[in-house]
């Protein structure tokens, strides 16, 4: 058996998209989803998410859904233009049925209320991926 490296975990490492607008919340995320071996990239509005996808291609995208330039759902659609097939969480502090019904419309792989933990986040994603499910416009 070949030994475990920090260098390995890097090379398989799932890159991860975080749009959050509350400081606070983001950093802990991002922290909290590098120590379970993921390959952060945040921003914190619409226009910071845009310009990241531009330059990475991501396994999965986690998304804020009221954000200071627009809404989760639209700034899904935006990504899905950029990257056909990107799994996306969408997630609210003010969650309802109605922004939960919008999300599943528009692609979103899921929609949770806040807070949520990483670790259920990590195993949604893990679900999301292991059933190969691939999001379309």
């Amino acid at each position: 058996m070949a030994p475990h490296s920090r260098e390995s975990d890097q090379q398989t490492a799932r890159k991860l998209l975080i749009t959050e607008d509350d400081k606070s919340l983001l950093c802990m995320m991002r922290w909290e989803f590098e120590e379970l071996g993921y390959q952060v990239t945040t921003a914190a509005s619409c226009g910071g998410a845009r310009d990241a996808i531009s330059e990475t291609r991501f396994d999965l995208a986690l998304l804020d859904y009221n954000l200071p330039d627009g809404v989760g759902t639209e700034l899904m659609q935006q990504l899905h233009r950029l990257q056909p097939g990107l799994p996306v969480i969408l997630y609210s502090g003010l969650a309802s049925g109605g922004k939960a019904s919008e999300a599943e419309r528009c692609g979103a792989s899921r929609f949770v209320a806040k807070p949520v933990e990483a670790r259920t986040l990590h195993a949604m994603f893990n679900a999301i991926l292991g059933k190969g499910r691939i999001i379309t416009d």
